[in-house]
This record gives structure tokens, sequence and C-alpha cells, in this order.
């Protein structure tokens, strides 16, 4: 499957939102696995069932030569072993889970099979929403952790075109250290410009910075996302099965009030998702809460308003 572009352009990998956004450190070669794995699920799977690889599918993978079946089992093993901590908001929980349930080596026969937790079912099987799509190929050429993790991070937001975060919450979900990359100039270096370069190269994606500061420490990231090259077309996922609402996803990390103001202006307004997303996180900031709700209940007394005159005129007809 991995042995060249032409033979994954075909492979999906799709997954919950909670799922890329969870906290989790793998290593180049493992995330390369899991994510092959996840490859193989197919949308109407309702269970996890062993995934098999051939030696040459994994020795492709990770790009290992010499003694490779020792390596492999090596990485396997270690792998077996890697949690991630998943936040789900809505519970406001925290689930602490191993990637795998068992992985099982043959030796002298050339493969290796592996299986998720069952845990992990309702972040990659039968998705329907809240969930990101993308090509294999994409993320399988590319050479550091962190530009895997951050092209994900971005692929949710493209249809928004940009996505911010605190430093201290980027690096933990990134899975970086405390005592990795401490000063701001080796993270943006050795991480972010990085993964900038990589996914400009490489990938459909690219992105431009911008650093916000408090005082004069840099605290957060603005990143603008750009949709280089379409996907080539797949025939691996039904019509229907595609990336999900990306309003939904931005306004689900704001705080109660732009949340509920979402929902008003679509309910009691029947303002469509995109211009509420606008008014709640382009108008609502700039002019203030005050101001916005003014103009929402003019808005809502003059609907009144105009609907009894209308069924005032229409009773007199």
């Amino acid at each position: 499957m991995v042995r060249g572009k032409n033979k994954i352009a075909k492979y999906l990998v799709v997954k919950s939102n909670e799922l890329i956004e969870s906290h989790y450190r793998l290593s180049l070669n493992e995330q390369k696995i899991i994510l092959a794995m996840i490859s193989r699920i197919k949308p109407d799977d309702k269970d996890f069932t062993p995934i098999r690889f051939s030696v040459e599918e994994l020795t492709a993978m990770m790009g290992v030569s010499g003694e490779y079946h020792a390596e492999i089992r090596k990485v396997v093993n270690i792998l077996r072993h890697r949690d991630l901590h998943i936040h789900n908001p809505q519970e406001d929980s925290y689930l602490d889970v191993s990637w795998l349930s068992s992985s099982k080596y043959y030796r002298g026969k050339g493969y290796v099979e592996l299986r998720f937790d069952p845990t992990l079912k309702p972040y990659l099987l039968q998705l329907k929403e809240r969930f990101t799509a993308y090509q294999l190929q994409n993320v399988m050429q590319l050479n550091s952790l962190y530009s895997i993790r951050l092209y994900e991070l971005l692929k949710q937001y493209v249809k928004i075109g940009k996505r911010e975060f605190e430093i201290t919450e980027l690096r933990k979900i990134l899975g970086i250290a405390d005592n990795e990359y401490r000063l701001y100039g080796h993270f943006k270096n050795k991480v972010i410009i990085t993964a900038q370069k990589e996914l400009q190269a490489k990938t459909d994606l690219s992105f431009e910075l911008d650093e916000i500061k408090t005082g004069r420490a840099v605290t957060s990231l603005r990143f603008h996302v750009l949709t280089r090259l379409p996907e080539p077309p797949t025939d691996t996922i039904a019509a229907d099965f595609t990336i999900t609402d990306q309003y939904d996803l931005a306004i689900s990390k704001l705080p109660e009030y732009e949340r509920g103001l979402f929902q008003r202006l679509q309910k009691t307004y029947l303002l469509s998702k995109k211009q509420a997303h606008e008014i709640t996180t382009g108008y609502l900031p700039r002019e203030g809460k005050e101001y916005v709700e003014a103009v929402m209940d003019y808005c809502h007394t003059y609907h009144k308003k105009a609907a009894r005159l209308t069924a005032q005129r229409i009773s007199g007809l």
C-alpha cells in the first residue's frame, strides 16, 4: 500500500476531530503506521478487525534497511504501549487509552497484524459528524512528526481559512515536553518553520503565520491556511462521507455566550451558518455584545410589527 504515490492515492484517513486534537506523542514511524491503519478502515465497518501489513509495506513506510525484522518488531511493541488523551467538551471528560489492543508478529511469514483498542470506536468508525478526512499520501512523505500533526490540525480549518492556538496548548497537543524547545525561537524554528516548509513542498496545504504577543512575549500563533493543490478523486468513500461542518467546529471552541448567539441567529433570525458565524466571530468582537443585542432586539421588534400589520391587512381583505 505504501510503496509509492500511485498505490496510496486512493486511501483516505478519516478521524474524529476529538481524536485529531487529542494529546499524544508518537514517533514519525509510529504515526505513519497508525495513519496507514486508519486508512484501511471502511465507512461501513462496525468493529475493528486485525489489520495486516506485510514486512515490505512496513519497511517502505519506515524507510529502514538491514536487519529490518528486528526494527519492525521493536517499533510495533513500543506502539502497543503508546497512550493518548482525548478531551470530550460535551461531557467535560478526559479519556486515557492505548492506541492498540494487540499486535501479532508472524515470524517467517512476512507480516504483522495490528488491532485498534475498542475504546476508539466512536472516534474512528462510522463517523457522520465532527470529523476530518484527507488523502493518506499527503502525510506519508513528511519527515517531521510535528509536520503530520500540524497538517491535521490545519486541515480541520481549511474552509475557515485560519486557526489560532495559544502556544502552551499547542505544545500539549503536539506532545512537546516542558524541557524541549523551551525558548520560543527554538520552538518556532524546529517545529513551526520546519512544518511550514514541509507542507509547502509536499502537501496540498500551506500556511502563513501571525505571532500574537502579550507584552513582549509571543503567546499565541494564528495560522492562515491555504489550499495549494486539489486532492485527487477517490472512490473509496461514500459521497456523503465528507469533512464535517467547519462552522459548527469553530463555534464549539468559543465561550458559552458566543455559542448561544450562533444558535439564536439561525433559529430566531433564520440566518445561514455562514452568516451567523461571520456575526459571531467578526461583528461581535468588533462592535461589542451590547450593540449586537440592541440590533437583534430592534430586528425582532420590527419583524413582529411587520408580521402583525401583514396579518391585519390579510384579515381586512
